[in-house]
């Protein structure tokens, strides 16, 4: 037995040689008959000692591992080597000698199915592997040994043991394979999940570097604003930022490490300013959108219809609850460490960010106050973001910029009640519009991108319009009689009863509701001409343009 393992080491030891001298012409050919060799000798090692048997599967598991990362051999050989390998590891996975190299096997064999699109085994073998996860966190994590030391004459009790963390680094690599498992398969929750598992993981393991770690987990909270889960999608990016600027500081304490890392520091808060204003802008659209669907969905009677801002909070606050109801039947979800309840499931409990989360608003807005504070949150990042580009340089980052901050203007002017404040806030988005509009004179084969443009101008115009009528009956009819602001109920409750005609009769006299009528009229023929001016466009909203970098190269 002593003589086989000797001659196992010493041959692996060729191996180790041939892999690291990489210019040597005869290094393929010796890998191959010297690797042919060891799984020749490991059988029968493996047959002659009973009490070496797993030893020796353990090792051939190392074997193949080394065949499929350096043999020039196909994906399908590769394939199969590692599952052959695998299914013979399998019934001794939580052996000391095999957990490693298992789950190593696993890992790699995983990803040569998804490319080979075999994603059905690939799954089944990614998802049973859970059971063994919760096996291993009960297991004394510091038993197992690395298969690569056991290629030598030692007895087991005399080899070293694995660090464990390197044992939760490849379990967590396995679970970000998951995680890109149910990406492929368009399984939005499990990927969310899985990946932000990984991400947990690496954060108490401080695994690789914090601003990698604090990308990747800024691009998964903006995929949970693709998704309207803007509570994850909040904390997500509050994680990628409280890290970022935390390695920002650390770094600027050392000057010739920040000189060197200050261009990449400066891409990754523009990255992250960009899926702040989407989040923003999400939440602003998504609360204008439950605002009118909730309204619209219910059939009021005609006095209900003038009350429409006055009934929000209470309509907003009644489908709030019905939302919490449905979410309690949504249960927890496994980690693969235990159940977690739906409010603990995408934190994390090592960041203090509590903070920070609150100064964000992530609840559907329903009042302006609430709307000119995520208006004011999602415009310092805008502006950020804006500064970086110019015209010339960037023309369809600048575009996107200027767009979405048109759409931020429209959406705050939604949630005010102040017609004054309404007319200022459409104001300044016509001019954002009017001065891109200008520029994309100067260029040539953006046509379709100045041609939406346009035509949100035209809307804009509109909008103006419609204000500047509400602005005249207001003065016309003596703005004291007429004040939305301070007595709104009980002027729509009058105006929509009997006494209506009475009171119009004794406000307005004959020639001022001539003069009246003719100003309306003026404003509706023009109101006419950019309607039909703004029907023969697309109809998008700002932030949606499709624009085409291509048109822009030469420019």
């Amino acid at each position: 037995m002593m003589e086989t393992l000797n001659r196992i080491s010493n041959t692996f030891d060729n191996v180790r040689n041939a892999i690291k001298n990489k210019e040597s012409s005869d290094r393929l050919h010796s890998l191959k008959r010297d690797i042919q060799t060891l799984t020749a000798d490991l059988a029968m090692l493996g047959k002659g000692n009973h009490d070496l048997h797993v030893r020796s599967v353990a090792m051939e598991g190392y074997l193949a591992l080394l065949t499929a990362k350096t043999l020039p051999i196909s994906l399908l050989e590769k394939r199969n080597i590692l599952h052959v390998a695998f299914e013979k590891l399998k019934p001794h996975a939580l052996r000391e000698e095999c957990l490693f190299i298992f789950l190593r096997i696993q890992n790699l064999l995983s990803y040569y199915l998804i490319q080979l699109d075999e994603i059905a085994l690939s799954r089944d073998i990614l998802e049973a592997m859970e059971e063994l996860y919760d096996k291993i966190d009960k297991s004394q994590p510091d038993k197992f040994i690395d298969a690569e030391d056991l290629f030598s004459s030692e007895p087991i009790s005399n080899i070293k043991r694995v660090n464990p963390e390197k044992i939760d680094k490849v379990v967590t690599n396995n679970i970000q394979m998951q995680a890109f498992l149910y990406n492929k398969l368009n399984l939005s929750h499990k990927y969310s999940l899985y990946n932000h598992t990984a991400l947990r993981r690496q954060l108490e393991m401080k695994e690789g570097t914090p601003q990698d770690w604090a990308m990747r987990t800024a691009r998964l909270g903006n995929y949970f604003t693709y998704l309207n889960e803007l509570g994850n999608a909040r904390h997500h990016l509050c994680a990628a930022y409280h890290v970022l600027r935390t390695c920002h500081d650390n770094c600027k304490l050392m000057p010739e490490e920040f000189v060197l890392q200050k261009a990449d520091f400066e891409m990754q808060f523009l990255e992250l300013s960009h899926h702040w204003v989407k989040y923003g802008l999400s939440l602003l659209k998504l609360s204008k959108k439950k605002i009118l669907n909730r309204y619209f969905s219910h059939t009021p009677s005609r006095p209900d219809l003038w009350k429409t801002v006055d009934i929000l909070d209470d309509r907003m606050k009644d489908a709030d609850k019905l939302d919490e109801e449905n979410n309690k039947d949504v249960g927890a979800e496994k980690d693969g460490k235990g159940d977690y309840s739906m409010e603990k499931l995408f934190t994390f409990p090592s960041l203090d960010l509590k903070e920070m989360e609150s100064r964000i608003p992530s609840e559907v807005v329903c009042n302006v106050e609430d709307a000119r504070k995520l208006f004011a949150f999602t415009h310092k990042w805008l502006m950020r973001a804006k500064h970086y580009y110019d015209f010339e340089h960037h023309p369809a980052q600048y575009i996107t910029c200027s767009l979405q901050l048109a759409e931020l203007y429209e959406h705050l002017a939604f949630f005010e009640r102040n017609i004054d404040n309404q007319y200022s806030i459409q104001k300044r988005r016509a001019d954002v519009l009017e001065a891109l509009n200008s520029l994309l004179k100067t260029c040539d084969n953006v046509m379709s991108v100045q041609i939406d443009v346009i035509r949100e101008l035209s809307q804009v115009q509109l909008e103006l319009m419609a204000l500047n009528l509400q602005k005249l009956w207001r003065d016309e009819s003596h703005t004291n009689i007429f004040n939305l602001d301070s007595d709104a109920d009980s002027i729509i409750n009058s105006l929509d009863s009997e006494s209506n005609k009475t009171l119009t009769e004794r406000t307005l006299n004959t020639s001022c509701k001539n003069m009246f009528l003719r100003k309306m009229e003026a404003a509706t023929t023009i109101n006419g001409k950019l309607f039909r001016l703004s029907g023969q466009l697309r109809t998008k909203s700002p932030s949606e343009l499709s624009i085409g970098t291509g048109l822009l190269r030469n420019n």
